[in-house]
């Protein structure tokens, strides 16, 4: 019965390493991450460069904790995978805190805030509050919080692996709508002002639920999970404001004098929603 015991203890150690001890650090030389390489504002890769919000918050962790930062892409869903065959050490994917990926991965965070809405075309006016949802068909991506949230009834979901493939179906009027973040959404509306066929997110309609976007890496690093909520907690009062204003202007713009109190997260919210704390 004692080694039954002893055998039951380390198992469930609480790092979630099969014999509870701490894995060793994967925060050093050059740090693999798996990212979202088409989501502008938060990371787009274009002309061999990386740039947006979640490529600034992975070169100030890789700064203040002595790393070398290298994102490679990855899909809504196959971040979970994507850590457990050990891909990546980190996912930084604008990867919501949930209680399912919980059991799955840990997370450090959350580093935004931000419900969820729908992206139109600029001229469309077929969506102007949330029962015109209904009968519309509405793009989203493969394991994203938005393909499982609640809508009206009678919507068709359409579902792609990405949501910049969304994005062309809306513009060649495919669909009728994006359905994802709200923060996200902004910056395909920044990115596409330009274009043939500007964009919008329809005003003053939500649905689903309100995302915590986290850093994903993998059971069994406690003290790497210590490290990077140290460096986050630190990234959100001295950096992450310059930030968004750089890569995310057209939420900015969307919400003058409230966007900091709508995206920033709590301070407290780092200890309730990650997986560590310090």
């Amino acid at each position: 019965m004692a080694a039954l015991l002893l055998a039951t203890v380390t198992a469930c150690g609480p790092s979630g390493s099969s014999d509870g001890k701490d894995e060793k650090s994967v925060l050093h030389d050059t740090v693999f991450i798996g990212g979202k390489t088409d989501q502008p504002g938060f990371n787009l890769h274009a002309a061999h460069t990386d740039r947006g919000l979640e490529v600034d918050l992975a070169n100030y962790l890789g700064r203040e904790l002595d790393f070398n930062p290298k994102f490679h892409d990855v899909v809504s869903a196959k971040r979970e995978q994507e850590l457990k065959e050990r891909s990546s050490a980190l996912v930084i994917a604008t990867y919501s805190i949930t209680p399912d990926r919980e059991r799955q991965v840990d997370f450090v965070g959350p580093y935004l805030v931000t419900g969820q809405g729908f992206l139109i075309r600029e001229d469309y006016q077929g969506l102007k509050t949330e029962k015109d949802v209904a009968g519309k068909v509405i793009c989203t991506a493969e394991g994203s919080t938005s393909a499982v949230a609640q809508l009206p009834r009678g919507t068709t979901r359409h579902i792609e692996t990405d949501y910049s493939t969304c994005v062309h179906k809306l513009q060649a009027e495919a669909v009728d709508a994006v359905f994802t973040d709200e923060a996200l959404l902004y910056g395909f509306v920044e990115q596409q002002k330009n274009s043939k066929v500007p964009l919008r997110v329809a005003p003053g309609i939500t649905s689903g639920q309100i995302n915590r976007y986290g850093i994903g890496l993998r059971k069994g690093h406690t003290a790497d999970c210590k490290k990077l909520l140290r460096a986050l907690r630190t990234y959100l009062t001295e950096e992450w404001a310059a930030d968004v204003k750089a890569q995310l202007p057209a939420l900015v713009h969307a919400y003058p004098g409230d966007w900091e109190n709508r995206f920033r997260p709590d301070p407290d919210d780092l200890n309730r929603y990650s997986s560590c704390e310090t």
